[in-house]
């Protein structure tokens, strides 16, 4: 009996672990199956939003075609806020769109195609639905991405203004005159002189339509970068911060700036200007030259000037001393006994004898001789100094004996 209640009691046990282990995989099959649904549903959305977003780019082709083969009598019905409308009735009437294809799309929702002409021949269109179902937020959105760039939607945040697929575009609905409410879309359609463009950037080329990669409007980047640009052509360039140039910059007009601080060497093809009291000044060694009134050129800091070549000027003045290292050359030729202004200047004569103007006439450097002059010393006169008068220059002495001595001068002119 006792071996018979050990194996009930086991097979209690073995049947509670299979209960749990049942509702485990309940479980895990449960949510294996929401997960599939969610996915279900998920694709289900996606093929419902591509299917309304061909039908929208069916009927926004067809429109597309008709405006640019009617464009004179669709512009001559539009004006700037009053729209030419059109409808896919007119679209099927006119052979633009098949009879097979559906008035409504997959929400019931019925188009209408509205031009107005804001610029003389220049047509904005929009492609809008109106009235049927009320589509999602998260369905409009996805809708109007894959209708591609031209699509949009009008928004739940402002049911006044469509906006463009990511973005890329947005016009008020007031402009065209309709209120379709939010969960409905649209493609908008422009046209320039009967071509077809659009109001957002291309990003690449499109033959004949150089427009579509023009901008009507400022960029504001909102302080990110341009990258990986080519050649930047524009008019003006207003840099608030720094400007790195790597190489070259070539100017056609004046540079203008604060400060400029050249590593290399600075070369002009006209003159070196300086304003003010300034001039070329030399870091490294404290000197250079300035100009502080009209007529001198100076030296910074008192510098010596040095050359191994040649100096000119109309006049030299020296404050001080003048030392020559070798020969001083005197080119003025003036005439002995000539008049001559102020005193002091020195000359040569023709055959290179120095000249000096002495109490305005030009004298040579020698004096000429006057009078003779003379006086004996004989015994008992006692100690007299052997010199002549002022004036007078000494040109011999006698002496017939010791103590007495005869001297000669002559009298300097």
């Amino acid at each position: 009996m006792k071996a018979r209640g050990r194996v009930l009691r086991g097979a209690k046990k073995q049947q509670g672990f299979a209960a749990i282990e049942m509702i485990v995989v309940l479980i895990l099959v449960i949510s294996a199956l929401g997960i599939g649904a969610q996915a279900m549903f998920d694709h289900a959305d996606n093929m419902a939003a591509q299917t309304t977003a061909d039908h929208q780019k069916i009927i926004s082709d067809a429109a597309a075609a008709y405006i640019k083969d009617n464009y004179a009598a669709v512009v001559a019905a539009a004006g700037p806020t009053t729209p030419a409308t059109i409808t896919t009735t007119m679209l099927k009437n006119t052979g633009y769109l098949e009879t097979s294809v559906a008035d409504l799309n997959s929400f019931g929702q019925a188009y209408r195609v509205l031009a107005i002409e804001p610029t003389p021949n220049k047509l904005q269109t929009l492609v809008v639905t109106t009235g049927g179902e009320t589509i999602s937020e998260t369905s409009i959105r996805r809708i109007a991405k894959q209708v591609g760039a031209r699509g949009g939607y009008v928004s739940n945040v402002d049911t006044a203004r469509v906006e463009g697929s990511f973005g890329g575009w947005g016009v008020p609905l007031a402009s065209y005159g309709v209120s379709p409410g939010a969960g409905h879309l649209a493609t908008a359609l422009f046209f320039d002189d009967g071509a077809l463009t659009n109001d957002y950037l291309y990003r690449n080329s499109v033959a004949g339509h150089p427009e579509v990669n023009r901008m009507n409007t400022s960029i504001d980047m909102g302080g990110n970068n341009l990258n990986n640009t080519g050649t930047v052509n524009a008019t003006t360039a207003n840099i608030t911060g720094n400007a790195a140039v790597a190489g070259n910059a070539t100017v056609g007009g004046t540079i203008k700036g604060q400060t400029a601080d050249i590593t290399g060497e600075t070369y002009t093809g006209g003159w070196f200007r300086t304003r003010g009291d300034s001039g070329w000044y030399n870091e490294k060694w404290v000197g250079g030259w300035y100009m502080s009134d009209p007529t001198w050129v100076r030296s910074y800091a008192n510098k010596n000037v040095y050359t191994a070549g040649e100096m000119r000027g109309g006049k030299l003045t020296s404050e001080g001393r003048t030392e020559v290292g070798e020969y001083l050359q005197l080119n003025g030729v003036a005439t002995e006994g000539a008049g001559c202004s102020p005193n002091g200047l020195v000359g040569r004569n023709a055959a290179g004898l120095t000249l000096s103007c002495q109490s305005g006439v030009w004298k040579g450097g020698g004096a000429t001789l006057g009078v003779n002059w003379s006086r004996t010393h004989s015994p008992g006169m006692g100690w007299i100094p052997l010199d002549c008068p002022d004036g007078y220059v000494m040109t011999g002495i006698t002496a017939p004996m010791e103590d007495w001595k005869i001297i000669r001068c002559r009298q300097l002119n």
